[in-house]
């Protein structure tokens, strides 16, 4: 039984779900088509966003890794679904599952692309509710290791894909037994948190991960643009532990300093997680057998 025009766009409009239809054909894939869902999930009207690329949803949250996603799988004309943080036309920010789907004529060749959006604010909320009794350490406040481990599978299936430079840092801090010996378990807990928190604000991306490795030690994974940044940032963290001005009797600067030891490079598909750590690890030791208060990053 044939199905009119007029059927399939009523049908599309009573759709709960966001659709769209961009245009592939064109430079920047303009939207040729948005339900009434979209519009209610969005706040924008079809005149509104019709022409416009619909990365105007992410606003200048553009850093998202399941954004690099979605340009991969467009380049390669595939299909993708990932969970992303877009924006409201009143600001707002939402959790959107979009999938997105290549249309090709009957040539073969490709024309559109179709979105489906679909509201996963309260999953979301939930889910990071769970996580945060799950993956956070009660000591410091940040990302525990069960939550570090699984972080950085997932970067690394993300950077593997997309051929981007991943980085690895192991931060220690430096003489914290005596610090520990010197002013107590309670003072060693509050250093602890406060050099968290330095950390956790260095690195505040969406596809940055600090957690507290163990005892005194934490760890970063991140995309990364190059080595000497990532040198410049670290070298940078250090002095701002340094300008903590937390009071360190037994070190020779008179206050806590950390040492860090990294490594950057595009993983190839054998390198593993427990390899970026072990390099990084390597170079935390040079940085202690360096003096302490140092960087050591290593390709």
């Amino acid at each position: 039984m044939d199905v009119s025009q007029e059927l399939l766009v009523k049908a599309l409009n009573e759709s709960r779900d966001g659709i769209t239809i961009a245009d592939a054909r064109q430079s920047g894939f303009p939207l040729v088509y948005v339900n009434q869902g979209f519009e209610k999930l969005t706040g924008y009207t079809a005149e509104e966003v019709i022409g416009k690329s619909y990365h105007m949803l992410q606003g200048s949250d553009t850093e998202q890794p399941e954004i690099a996603v979605i340009r991969t799988a467009i380049a390669k004309a595939q299909g993708c679904v990932v969970t992303l943080r877009n924006y409201r036309k009143d600001g707002t920010m939402f959790w959107n599952q979009l999938s997105i789907s290549p249309v090709h004529n009957a040539e073969g060749v490709l024309t559109h692309f179709i979105g489906i959006q679909k509201d996963a604010t309260d999953k979301i909320q939930l889910e990071q509710q769970l996580s945060e009794m799950i993956y956070t350490d009660p000591l410091v406040g940040i990302a525990n290791r069960r939550r570090f481990d699984e972080r950085f599978r997932d970067l690394l299936h993300v950077a593997r894909r997309i051929h981007s430079g991943m980085s690895v840092l192991m931060i220690d801090l430096d003489n914290f037994r005596q610090f520990n010996e010197r002013y107590g378990q309670l003072a060693g807990d509050e250093c602890l948190h406060m050099v968290a928190n330095c950390i956790a604000k260095s690195f505040s991306r969406a596809s940055d991960c600090v957690a507290r490795y163990g005892g005194e030690e934490f760890a970063v994974v991140s995309f990364s643009s190059g080595i000497e940044p990532l040198r410049a940032h670290a070298h940078k963290l250090c002095e701002q532990i340094r300008a903590l001005g937390i009071p360190h009797s037994d070190s020779p600067h008179g206050v806590v300093t950390i040492s860090i030891g990294g490594v950057h490079r595009q993983p190839n598909s054998e390198i593993t997680e427990e390899q970026f750590v072990e390099l990084a690890n390597q170079q935390l030791l040079a940085a202690k057998h360096g003096g302490r208060d140092c960087v050591r990053i290593a390709e």
